[in-house]
């Protein structure tokens, strides 16, 4: 039978393998690729640390103002933006390492893969790269504030975009690479592992697809006004969401292989999985579900 939520779809149905409801509700979720945990950030300030399969590991209360957070992929640590300005950084057990307050209000934060680096970008146009053990290795300013961040994980670079208009790749020591800049609004920036594909949700532009150096190379168009789009780490899958709450599945040629309409109980979040083959969704009413084909 098919999932009661997902009843408004079509194309190749996945399984639902995770359905679990947080009452409090889901701020933000991060995925753990290496160590498959789900790392979840629920309004009342807390912490929770699952296994892929739904399994509880660790839950910690001690994060009041927790907006969203970072969880690196072997699972070794994580870093929240606590407040307006504060960051936090963790270890695996969810205890607070150090904390650090930045000028102005944090629009993003990224980490590597293996937990080494974290990335802070803010309102001011400035952006920090430390280390996780508490170093500060980069400050550097761009011609707008970076909404968005995320490390490359196969390549020393941090991609950042602007909310409109600058798009742009740094080196750990703050080097700008390059910078492009950009004619549409971004809702979300996801990049591949290797950075050879950036995906933009461009909102009245569609999905936009750029090359490692920020060329545009296409763009999808949906039923719809994508704001959010996510990709799997091996150039395998994309998912959108749109503002009309309807999700789709696709590959790399555009092709939908998959597509609900979930405004019974709208999407807030999505993120697919590495691999290509797993969909994360988080819902208004504090709802997450994992989907696999």
């Amino acid at each position: 039978m098919k999932h009661a939520l997902l009843q408004n779809s079509q194309g190749n149905q996945p399984e639902v393998v995770v359905d679990d409801v947080f009452p409090e509700g889901i701020v933000d979720i991060a995925y753990a690729a290496e160590a498959a945990t789900i790392l979840i950030v629920t309004t009342a300030g807390s912490l929770i640390l699952l296994r892929r399969d739904g399994t509880l590991l660790k839950t910690k209360q001690a994060f009041d103002g927790v907006r969203f957070a970072v969880w690196s992929d072997i699972g070794n640590f994580g870093a929240a933006a606590i407040g307006r300005d504060r960051t936090v950084c963790f270890d695996s057990n969810l205890q607070t390492l150090w904390n650090v307050r930045v000028t102005g209000k944090i629009q993003s934060i990224a980490i590597t893969p293996f937990g080494s680096h974290l990335a802070i970008s803010d309102d001011s146009a400035r952006t920090y790269i430390l280390t996780t053990d508490r170093q500060q290795v980069a400050k550097f300013d761009t011609t707008k504030a970076l909404n968005f961040v995320q490390f490359v994980a196969e390549r020393p670079r941090l991609i950042g975009a602007a909310e409109f208009g600058h798009l742009c790749c740094h080196s750990l020591t703050g080097e700008e690479l390059w910078n492009q800049r950009l004619s549409s609004n971004v809702g979300s920036l996801s990049v591949t592992s290797c950075g050879r594909r950036i995906l933009l949700a461009g909102f009245n532009h569609g999905i936009q697809m750029l090359t490692s150096r920020g060329k545009q190379r296409g763009s999808f168009m949906v039923d719809g006004i994508p704001a959010t789009v996510s990709v799997s780490a091996n150039r395998r899958r994309i998912t959108a969401l749109t503002l009309e709450s309807r999700i789709y599945w696709m590959n790399f040629e555009g092709d939908i292989l998959w597509a609900a309409d979930l405004s019974m109980d709208p999407p807030t979040q999505i993120a697919a999985g590495p691999l290509g083959e797993r969909l994360f969704v988080v819902t208004q009413s504090g709802r997450l579900l994992q989907l696999r084909w």
